[in-house]
């Protein structure tokens, strides 16, 4: 006589061993169908939670859904179904044959309806319907939560004919009312084929001793005893109801009996036996659906014999001395009835969650890089574990202030960026129409007047979208350089222009200036639109000036995370980009950033993460590698993270538009940033400095960077134990600024440029900061100079031009870590711009700035040089 298993031994005693679990790699690898082979199990179930575990914690899912992602937007519930379908119709062909040589009797496989219809017949129906259909397999069981709604459908179903597995059953009225409805089901389908139509009652067992235990009193010999004993009675009704004249009847036509299923059978509490709810509730006629480890145990040590029957009586003792000692079980059960719902309707949108997230980073070009190159990896694997141990994805997109600082000062109140690529989309049709309507009016350029965070999304954008199709030609002014405002209104005609007038706060020096120079020249509102925060005094100014359009801005965005709400997208309206796409980009990597990917495989919090340990590890310098039609999105950059991280004493360094050179010119403080490839990259990672490679951002997908870079960011603020979103240097040089305009006098003088050079050391950054016009010539010239200082110093170089540079990296000088040696540039203007109702001109407020900056610089302690473009290149 060959050898048989223990679960084999249990068939013998009638009772079927199923598997409570479903995961794609026991389909794929074999593993379910070995099992059915050697007679281990021969039924499986599943629920939303074991979805949720099966798909979340592996990576068997990810290319089924890439695959259903790269068809274009499919709903989150729709991908889930196509996943499951797959997964049940995989593990339905393997029991296949336990399903025919049972006599379609056992080798069933179970898919829920999902959360949300168990209140409602009809939805229960539909769904279990449309499921049936897509699984397309004999052996499917449907399951129906036993709620009254849902045993009303119950009863539709199996009088159709389906296969119905009725789950959550925690009380003997839920058993009752599930028998009935099946019996009913059936004696409606008659005449019909009833022979093949199966049905289990789903009875949960260890949770009601999770429940009850902690009622008794420690040491009570009734502990442990009310899940099985509930379970015996309830098997106690199925002998009586599969027995009686009303059953013969349909048994005389074939029916199956509706056995009981014990389910939730894993021990819970330490203290008891690993199988204890296998071996207490062996019966013929049952089902014990297991999770893996109690199926493990139980081929390990269970004794088959019979273990309900022979007990009944006590089972029935052991529920009146619970009763006498308060223990209410109807009460109890009702309750667990309600949290199984609540359990499962969380996994379930977990599970979805999770699948959302999953198609959305492939839409956003499966852009996780696999692991941080050279020294970074243990640090990385440690930081990444520790964003999951302190849950900050998830403390993030809860809004929780103490994921940066205890004090949610300039942190709750600056958010709102999270939300604002969804938030954005309903006012998609709106942006349209005014792009619409102003182009309708013959207008054929617009100027943003606006300053750092204001300014330099709409100056990525412009660059990246000049020319396109019917669209605006789209100029940023963001200086105080009288030549430099000469030369834009000298190219422009203001007939057909539109102005931008673009400040969060309304009371931005360069810009209000702006705003006033140009509307002495053209003192028409129709010619200006304003975008601001609510109650600000540009908002004032705006409406009393009757202008076009006042855009009032989400007020819980920062300037510098504000590209994808209307500092951004105005301007991206009126040049013609697909706002829609833009939009949608944004927000496939908002979802992939969500707290449904763990930190490793979630694309902002990992490039956070890089960010944050390199510049712990002192690789503070962030060197961005752009190709050349893309430089502009490192200006950009360049103010996100040096203004979001340049504070107390700490700073991430952005090093924008310095060209690559050969390895030898770099020290061991650079972290390199690559958007794409580039020839000289794998010398320099061969070298040993850490390498990240992004795809690169081009055209409507740069929605995807604006928003995983700020998410980045934000992380690695929390790393370096920053708060990312204030700024407390910046108001310093414009009070600065102030006090020279009303007259106050700061001493200029400062170490000789040689002087200043010799004290340039290893892990040092040499930032340019030039007061000259911002054009071709100039940025050559400054380009050529850098390049010299890197090669010669062997350290990171920076150029930004004054004022702009005032609202990008001006933080990160003042208030980062004291290893900045400026070099600040200035000239005598030959020329002057009045400022209209100001005793003050351009110029002059040019060089109360440059000269505000080096005070403030001073004060600091900043090895700090003032000299001419000719001196430097000298």
């Amino acid at each position: 006589m060959p050898t048989t298993n223990r679960t084999q031994q249990l068939w013998r005693e009638g009772q079927s061993v199923w598997l409570d679990s479903i995961r794609r790699e026991i389909l794929v690898s074999g593993e379910l169908a070995r099992m059915v082979r050697d007679g281990e199990v021969r039924g499986l179930t599943s629920n939303p939670s074991i979805f949720e575990k099966a798909i979340s914690g592996s990576t068997d899912y990810d290319d089924a859904l890439a695959a259903i992602a790269l068809r274009g937007r499919v709903a989150p519930y729709d991908a889930f179904i196509e996943l499951a379908v797959a997964d049940i119709q995989g593990a339905a062909d393997a029991l296949r044959p336990v399903y025919d040589e049972s006599g379609m009797r056992d080798g069933f496989v179970s898919l829920e309806v999902p959360p949300g219809v168990e209140r409602d017949t009809a939805a229960t129906v539909a769904e279990a319907r449309r499921l049936w259909d897509l699984v397309n397999r004999p052996n499917l069981m449907i399951k129906v939560p036993g709620t009254p709604e849902g045993l009303a459908g119950v009863e539709e179903l199996i009088a159709a004919g389906l296969n119905i597995n009725i789950t959550l059953l925690f009380s003997m009225e839920q058993y009752l009312g599930t028998t009935e409805a099946f019996i009913r089901g059936l004696e409606r389908r008659l005449p019909a084929p009833i022979d093949h139509v199966a049905s289990v009652a789903s009875f949960f067992v260890s949770r009601v001793d999770t429940a009850a235990d902690p009622l008794l009193p420690e040491g009570s010999p009734l502990r442990g005893k009310a899940a099985v004993a509930n379970a015996q009675a309830v098997y106690r009704r199925f002998m009586e109801t599969f027995s009686g004249p009303r059953w013969r009847k349909l048994a005389a036509a074939g029916a199956q009996v509706q056995r009981p299923l014990w389910a939730s059978t894993g021990t819970k509490n330490a203290a008891y036996s690993d199988i204890l709810y296998v071996q207490e509730l062996i019966a013929p006629d049952t089902v014990n659906t297991m999770p893996e480890a109690t199926l493990k145990a139980v081929l390990d040590h269970l004794e088959a014999r019979p273990t309900v029957v022979p007990k009944l009586d006590q089972a029935d003792a052991e529920l009146r001395a619970l009763a006498a000692a308060g223990i209410d079980l109807d009460a109890i059960t009702k309750r667990l009835l309600i949290e199984g719902l609540a359990s499962f309707a969380k996994d379930f949108h977990k599970l979805l969650a999770r699948v959302e997230a999953g198609m959305a980073l492939e839409r956003a070009g499966h852009t996780l890089p696999l692991k941080a190159a050279g020294a970074l990896g243990s640090a990385m694997d440690a930081r990444l574990k520790r964003l999951a141990k302190e849950k900050v994805v998830e403390r993030i997109w809860a809004n929780d202030h103490t994921v940066w600082k205890p004090d949610p000062a300039e942190i709750t109140n600056r958010l709102e960026w999270l939300t604002v690529p969804g938030d954005m989309e309903r006012h998609i049709g709106e942006l349209t129409a005014f792009a619409g309507a102003v182009r309708a009016d013959g207008f054929t350029t617009a100027v943003v007047l606006g300053m750092g965070g204001s300014s330099l999304a709409p100056e990525v954008l412009a660059t990246e979208f000049a020319g396109a199709a019917g669209g605006l030609e789209l100029l940023v002014l963001d200086t105080t350089d009288p030549a430099q405002i000469l030369e834009l209104e000298r190219g422009i005609d203001l007939a057909k222009t539109l102005f931008i007038v673009a400040s969060k706060s309304g009371g931005t020096i360069e810009t209000r200036s702006h705003f006033d120079y140009f509307w002495e020249k053209l003192p028409d509102g129709k010619h200006y639109v304003v975008i601001t925060d609510a109650g600000s005094s540009l908002e004032a100014a705006g409406q009393a000036r009757s202008v076009r359009r006042v855009f009032r801005n989400p007020p819980g965005i920062g300037g510098r995370y504000s590209a994808l709400s209307y500092f951004g997208l105005v301007p991206a309206a009126l040049i013609g980009v697909d706002l829609a796409a833009l939009l949608a980009s944004a927000r496939d990597m908002a979802l992939a950033c969500g707290a449904a990917l763990p930190a490793g495989e979630n694309p902002g919090a990992w490039l956070g993460a890089v960010l944050g340990e390199a510049a712990l590890a002192g690789r503070d310098k962030v060197t961005f590698v752009l190709p050349e039609a893309h430089a502009a999105l490192g200006y950009w950059l360049e103010q996100l993270i040096a203004e979001s991280t340049g504070k107390e004493g700490h700073g991430i360094v952005p090093v924008e538009g310095e060209p690559l050179g050969a390895p030898g010119v770099y020290g061991a403080d650079r972290l390199f940033v690559a958007f794409g490839e580039h020839p000289r990259l794998a010398k320099i990672e061969a070298a040993g400095h850490p390498v990240v490679r992004l795809p690169a951002a081009m055209g409507t997908d740069l929605g995807r960077e604006f928003f995983r870079w700020e998410f980045a960011t934000a992380v690695a603020g929390q790393i370096l134990g920053i708060n990312p979103f204030d700024q407390p240097n910046v108001q310093e040089a414009k009070d600065l600024t102030a006090k020279v305009l009303a007259g106050e006098e700061f001493d200029s003088s400062t170490a000789t440029l040689a002087e200043t050079l010799a004290c340039v050391k290893a892990g040092d950054y040499v930032a340019i900061n030039a007061y000259l016009p911002r054009n071709a010539k100039t940025m050559a010239r400054l380009a050529a100079v850098r390049l010299r200082l890197r090669d010669q110093y062997h350290v990171a170089t920076t150029v930004g031009f004054g004022p702009r540079f005032l609202h990008s990296t001006g933080q990160l000088h003042k208030g980062g870590a004291n290893n900045g040696v400026f070099l600040q540039v200035v000239t005598d203007d030959p020329t002057d711009v009045a400022i209209p109702g100001k005793p003050y001109t351009f110029r002059t407020l040019k060089a109360a700035q440059s000269l505000g900056d080096l005070a403030s610089l001073k004060s600091h302690g900043r090895r700090v040089t003032r000299a001419t473009l000719a001196e430097l290149e000298a």
